[in-house]
Order: C-alpha cells, then sequence, then structure tokens
C-alpha cells in the first residue's frame, strides 16, 4: 500500500511518497485558494508570468539551458479548479540521480532551480516586468478562446455556468477576459505576493528518496515568510433545484450538443460517494454504460453520449453530441436512462463491468506519481484521504441497493443545448 508520509515546514505542508517504481523524481507545488471573480483571471495569470524568468534566469532560453542542464527536466506551472477551489500549481520533474553515473545532485538543483522561478521572480521597478505580463494577457486570450473552439468542452463550461449560477463554482477556472484590461504588472504582482504569503500550500515529492534526506533541502529552499490562511471556505454542495432549467445557446454549429447537469449532494468525502462512481459509471462512465447502449447504440441518436462527475462540488453532468432535429427524442431517451436507475432497473452484467471498470482505472493511477498525488489532492480538498486500495475495496463492497439509494438522491437541474442559428424552437 503506498501512502504520503506528511510534515510541516515553515507554513508548507510536505507530502512524500517514497517509492523505487519511478526513475523520475517528481516535485509538485500547490497554493490552495478560494474561487473568487477578478482574482481568479489574475492567478491564472501568475504562473504563466513566472515561467518567463526569474532573477538568475531572465529569459525562456536561459531557464531552458537550466533544464538541459538536469538531463531534460521540465518544470510548469498553471491553475487547476476543484469545487469551489482554484489550484495553482507548479512542477518539476527531474531524472534520479541514483540512476546516473555521474554523481550531480540533480533533486536539490532541480529543487533550486523550481524555488528560484517561484519565489525569485523577473522584476522591474518592484513590480512585474511590465513586457512579461502584457504578452501573457495576449496569451491568455487566446487560452480562453481555445476553450470556446472546443465546442464539447464549451457546452459542458456553459451547463455547469447556468447550472451554478450566482455560486462561486460558476467562475471559470481560467477567469475572464473582462478582467484582463484591470490587471497590470502592479496589481498582479501584488496578487502574487498574497498568493506566496497567504495561500495554503502543499508540497508533493515523489520517487526514490527519503524524508530524512528531503526534509533539509526543503527547509533550505522553501525559506520564504508565510503567513497561511487558516481555512478556506466549504464548497456549497448542498443546493437543491426547485424546478429544472432550460437553456438554449445558438452558434454556428452543425452538430448539436445536449449537455445535462445533475444534483447529488455526494462528495468524496462522503460514505456514499463509492457508490456514486458506481452509479455514473453505469450511467455513462463506460461503453458498456446506458447512455452509450441506448442512446449510441441502440437509437443512433448520438456521436457521444457519457456522463461525468465533479466530486468536489457533488454535480454529475451528462454530455453528448446530436443532430439538431433529434434533440426532443434524445432529451427522452436520456430522461429514461435516469428513471431506470432510479427504478432499480440496473443488471448484474452492468454492475460487475462498471466494478472493474472502475478498479482497473483506479489500479492504472498507481503508474504515475501524478495519479498518486491527484489522488492525495483530492483527499485534501474534500476533507477526507483514501488511499487507492481503500477506495478500491469499498467500491468492491458496493451493491445495487447502494447504487439505487444515490439514483434516488440524483436531481436534474439544468438542460443546456447548443445548436444552429435556424429554426425558433428546440424542436426544429
Amino acid at each position: 500500500m503506498q501512502r504520503f508520509v506528511s510534515d510541516t515546514i515553515g507554513g508548507f505542508h510536505i507530502h512524500l511518497l517514497s517509492t523505487s517504481k519511478y526513475k523520475l523524481n517528481t516535485i509538485v507545488v500547490a497554493f490552495h485558494t478560494d474561487l473568487e471573480e477578478f482574482k481568479a483571471t489574475q492567478q491564472a495569470l501568475i504562473p504563466h508570468v513566472l515561467m518567463r524568468g526569474s532573477e538568475q534566469h531572465p529569459t525562456a532560453e536561459s531557464i531552458q539551458l537550466s533544464l538541459s542542464e538536469l538531463y531534460g527536466a521540465t518544470l510548469t506551472g498553471g491553475v487547476s479548479k476543484r469545487g469551489e477551489r482554484q489550484i495553482v500549481e507548479f512542477l518539476l520533474r527531474v531524472v534520479n540521480e541514483k540512476y546516473l553515473t555521474s554523481g550531480e545532485p540533480l533533486f536539490e538543483k532541480g529543487l533550486g532551480l523550481l524555488a528560484e522561478m517561484l519565489f525569485r521572480p523577473a522584476l522591474e521597478g518592484g513590480k512585474f516586468k511590465q513586457e512579461f505580463v502584457e504578452k501573457e494577457k495576449e496569451q491568455h486570450v487566446k487560452r480562453i478562446d481555445s476553450l470556446f473552439d472546443d465546442k464539447i468542452v464549451y457546452a459542458n463550461e456553459r451547463c455547469l455556468e447556468e447550472m451554478t449560477d450566482g455560486e462561486r463554482f460558476s467562475i471559470p477556472k481560467l477567469g475572464r477576459k473582462s478582467d484582463l484590461d484591470r490587471i497590470d504588472a502592479a496589481n498582479l504582482y501584488s496578487a502574487y505576493r498574497e498568493l506566496i504569503r497567504t495561500a495554503p500550500a502543499h508540497v508533493y515529492v515523489v520517487g526514490n528518496l527519503e524524508m530524512d534526506a528531503v526534509k533539509p533541502l526543503l527547509q533550505k529552499y522553501l525559506a520564504v515568510e508565510r503567513q497561511p490562511n487558516s481555512a478556506l471556505q466549504p464548497t456549497k454542495t448542498n443546493v437543491m433545484p426547485q424546478q429544472v432549467k432550460e437553456v438554449i445557446d445558438r452558434l454556428n454549429v452543425t452538430q448539436g450538443k445536449l449537455n445535462i447537469g445533475m444534483r447529488t449532494s455526494i462528495t468524496q468525502s462522503n460514505d456514499l460517494y463509492p457508490a456514486l462512481m458506481m452509479y455514473n459509471g453505469i450511467l455513462g462512465g463506460f461503453p458498456h454504460s446506458k447512455l452509450f447502449v441506448n442512446v449510441r447504440e441502440k437509437a443512433s441518436l448520438a456521436y457521444y453520449a457519457s456522463s461525468r462527475l465533479e466530486s468536489y462540488k457533488g454535480l454529475l453532468y451528462i454530455q453528448s453530441g446530436i443532430q439538431i432535429p433529434q434533440y426532443q427524442k434524445t432529451l427522452d431517451i436520456i430522461k429514461k436512462q435516469i428513471q431506470d436507475m432510479q427504478d432499480g432497473n440496473i443488471t448484474d452484467i452492468e454492475i460487475e463491468f462498471t466494478r472493474n471498470g472502475l478498479v482497473n482505472a483506479l489500479q492504472t493511477l498507481q503508474d504515475s506519481a501524478d495519479g498518486l498525488i491527484d489522488m492525495h489532492t483530492g483527499g485534501v480538498v474534500s476533507g477526507r484521504q483514501r488511499t487507492i486500495e481503500e477506495l478500491i475495496e469499498q467500491i468492491r463492497q458496493t451493491g445495487k441497493d447502494d447504487i439505487v439509494n444515490v439514483a434516488q438522491q440524483v436531481r436534474m437541474d439544468t438542460i443546456y443545448f447548443l445548436r444552429d442559428r435556424e429554426g425558433v424552437t428546440a424542436n426544429a
């Protein structure tokens, strides 16, 4: 059983997983913050501005040269969204020196470079370089626009945005383009300083390393002044719809996107979470699922039909790509699959195939450092840690009655349809 060993150093939560499975050492530094308007846009920019240059490495070329000298190490930064939390993340991956003959302290050098990029950015006049900020604002427009260009992603985001209107969850993880004009080198640097000083931070180290060797290096390179917030706001999960909302967007598209957002009130911290995973798998998580078989295969109504969980907010959303005139017929069949789940029309084969699929997917997580870190981060956000082995055992113990119990708690919230500009009704 693989478990992280945790400690604290100077306001950082440290998590080490010592394993000989990987020849690369992985370091992740993650700053957890509440999703907030405007601040989300600033924080989405910060990693990219930091990756443009530091005091010792003021250019991208200098950074790449240093990474090359570390036998092709990789260094990246970005943001993710879990529930109503935005996480600003940095990752460094470097070869473990135990597998080389040179004897170079690659882990320490890599950690030093990561610390340099995080805590000693390139400045001018006591703030970020304006050139860096302006270039990243231009790139950020492209990052946000790329979501619009992918209509599957766009429809998912729009459905969830409409579903959670007025809740912090509706704030996009990249923030909003409308905020960019208000961001400059000075206020972005202030946001960066606040992030480093006050955001709860978790540092993950995965590789063939021991805490006794790692801890002094982390104390050395994480020696920054911090006064982290004691707690973040809890994600609001107990919202239940009073009536189903229907939303139609019209764009220049030829294929319709029918998405349905549902509330479960079950998150990763809940005892019913393994049963929710089974419910989602049977409904739309696999090729043997009810949505895939009945909507796509039997009725030939959809190019794709599946469901996914947002397990930190307690949401489940169905996504499908359909011929636009088939909206009502597709919606009716989807609703029947949901009703069948509530009525207990679930076969032993569906349960067995789904259980095996989930177990295989979880076992695959053990094959990557990123998967193990992601699993632990989920526990941090939800407030309940489960190892992969524990979750697998809980899934194996989940029966039909547990799945039906979950099905009867799920409530449809929003029906979202992205269609063409022709016609006047969804049934056109």
